[in-house]
């Protein structure tokens, strides 16, 4: 398997930090690694290209066989915990707003979880 750059870069960086591992099926969903934050030198972002960590999402393979890992809500519900804790200290309307967002993001996962378990009880 091949580890391909995702072109989004976080802001005001232009510099590609996170990697997704390819697959035939999916294109890749399911591997990724991110190059480690040394926040800002000389008033741009930096980064330890050394440093990597790998996030391994749950998967079920085409065998049957599950790899075990990381689900979407349980992130989601980890940068929610975040993000409140970090917005309690400093408070800004855009963090208020993009906690808003993760949480409807959740609600809307949570909702197609419903309707998938609800179709395979048929």
């Amino acid at each position: 398997m091949e580890n391909l750059y995702l072109k989004k870069t976080v802001y005001p960086s232009e510099e590609k930090t996170i990697l997704v591992e390819n697959d035939d099926i999916f294109g890749g969903a399911h591997r990724y690694s991110f190059i480690g934050s040394v926040g800002y030198q000389k008033g741009k972002p930096a980064y330890d290209f050394h440093d990597i960590q790998t996030i391994q999402f749950m998967k079920n393979e085409e065998d049957g066989v599950i790899r075990i890992g990381v689900q979407s809500e349980q992130l989601l519900i980890a940068l929610i915990d975040r993000h409140k804790k970090l917005n309690r200290i400093n408070p800004t309307k855009e963090q208020a707003l993009a906690i808003t967002k993760m949480e409807e993001a959740l609600m809307w996962l949570e909702a197609y979880e419903r309707e998938r378990l609800e179709y395979l009880k048929e």
